[in-house]
């Protein structure tokens, strides 16, 4: 498939089909506009992309940030219009059918990227994407963020990925790949992340960078100075 991107009548057309998903309508599926001149652009230099169903965010970000660098698009992180017909391409990869046959259609910002960092980092693609980016050189240290199901990214990502000063430290996001991925299981550890805030788990790992933030430079230490300055409570949780 060659990669394109949406123009302003793609990307409302692009709206529209996931509105009329949501309630319920026998619509034209995404895919069936990713070719169209009326709806798309070609973009200067022409790009193939893997006809795929990626397992994780981890394959999908580097699949697909390695084909946008190829089409040396300035500000790419920025093209609405882009990483919306990346969602319609890969439609099957963000929003899967469930077991009972339909869709689940979440926002429009997970599927149409939304400039507000509020909900930047919620895209299913561009968010991801990003991540890997932020940890090119090394992008294992970011598995506690990429490891997930694309269109399931859960609590770790909500957590870590939703302030900028955390998801851009590497010393933040290695320490807590450090403590909770499991590797053998190549996702996060069974019990890491409940609602509360038991010794160890994710949200004392927030609570306790919010008190470090006031003292510390989280941008000058390394993942492994950042956990010699957890309590011992992190350093003896046992999750599953």
């Amino acid at each position: 498939m060659i990669l394109k991107r949406f123009n302003a009548q793609g990307i409302e057309k692009f709206h529209s089909i996931l509105q009329q998903y949501r309630l319920g309508a026998n619509v034209v599926a995404p895919l069936q506009i990713l070719e169209s001149q009326q709806f798309t652009e070609t973009l200067a230099t022409r790009v193939d992309i893997p006809v795929t169903i990626f397992t994780t965010r981890m394959e999908l970000a580097r699949s697909i940030s390695d084909a946008v660098k190829r089409a040396s698009l300035p500000d790419d992180m920025l093209d609405i219009g882009l990483w919306s017909w990346l969602s319609a391409a890969y439609f099957d990869t963000v929003c899967p059918i469930g077991k009972n046959g339909l869709r689940n259609i979440l926002s429009d910002y997970r599927y149409i990227p939304s400039n507000s960092y509020k909900n930047f980092y919620r895209h299913l693609i561009r968010g991801p994407v990003r991540i890997y980016r932020l940890f090119l050189e090394s992008p294992e240290m970011a598995s506690i963020v990429l490891c997930q199901q694309p269109s399931m990214p859960g609590d770790f990502v909500e957590q870590l990925a939703s302030r900028q000063e955390r998801v851009t430290s590497r010393a933040v996001i290695g320490a807590a790949t450090i403590l909770y991925f499991d590797e053998s299981r190549r996702m996060p550890r069974r019990g890491s992340a409940p609602n509360s805030r038991k010794p160890g788990t994710l949200r004392r790992y927030i609570d306790i960078l919010d008190q470090l933030e006031l003292t510390y430079d989280l941008y000058s230490i390394s993942s492994q100075e950042l956990l010699n300055l957890l309590p011992t409570e992190f350093t003896n949780s046992r999750f599953g």
